[in-house]
């Protein structure tokens, strides 16, 4: 299966860092994005997201062919309904342009039943996508409203809403421009260490110039303070750099 492409055409799929049950999650695909299989092991596929150049491992059961669907799912799921069972397609996933389509030798059709917000301009459909994740478990590896961490719920909201960004906070802290923390607004990102640590650990999205969202144990909002974030009176995560990546 060297070089086959497949498509995720469930929820989602973990993505492992060695080709076993019991291995770290490194990241997940999500419904309709598409990848490569570069190695095979055992049960196992090794790949790399076409999205994102992101690799890791995947249960050879998961491997479904490559369909190539083209919209982009910008509330925090859908649904594809089909007799007797469902599919719950999360932000940031992609759909076919007609709301049925065939799966499996079963016809789905797509309930949208959240409203879509891409008529908005783009800080306020950020703003709004990144609050519908509120309360959404983290998961270390995670991409969706089943579990996300930090930097996939930035990653996954900045998708929905056509701005690509990597996977990994090490590698998007080096996007858009540094800024000074008079200069917050809505959709600019933060990012912080440990307090006694020295390299980059978290991330979160702006909500407007004092508020920010982020993944920590849930997707939560703090007040955003020049040395960091507080929870609970304690300095929890240090500021280290603040990014545009928008303009």
């Amino acid at each position: 299966m060297i070089n086959e492409k497949g498509t995720c055409l469930q929820t989602f799929i973990p993505m492992r860092n060695e080709p076993r049950s019991g291995s770290e999650m490194v990241s997940s695909l999500i419904f309709g994005e598409s990848y490569t299989v570069t190695d095979s092991q055992n049960d196992w596929l090794k790949i790399k997201t076409d999205f994102d150049a992101y690799e890791g491992w995947i249960s050879a059961n998961s491997y479904d062919s490559c369909i190539a669907f083209t919209q982009l799912v910008d509330t925090v799921y859908v649904e594809a309904y089909a007799k007797g069972e469902n599919i719950l397609i999360p932000c940031g996933g992609l759909i076919p342009d007609e709301p049925k389509f065939q799966l499996r030798e079963k016809q789905f059709e797509l309930k949208f039943n959240l409203k879509p917000n891409h008529h908005l301009p783009l800080k306020l459909r950020l703003t709004n996508t990144a609050k519908t994740f509120l309360n959404t478990p983290y998961l270390w590896g995670g991409r969706c409203f089943m579990g996300i961490d930090c930097s996939g719920f930035v990653q996954v909201v900045f998708k929905a809403n056509r701005v690509d960004l990597p996977r990994d906070t090490r590698q998007q802290i080096n996007c858009g421009k540094p800024i000074q923390f008079s200069e917050l607004q809505a959709g600019d990102l933060v990012f912080f260490k440990k307090p006694d640590g020295e390299n980059v650990s978290h991330v979160g999205i702006m909500l407007n110039a004092t508020d920010i969202i982020h993944a920590s144990g849930r997707v939560r909002i703090d007040k955003l303070h020049k040395d960091g974030i507080f929870i609970d009176k304690q300095l929890v995560y240090s500021i280290i750099e603040l990014r545009n990546v928008l303009n």
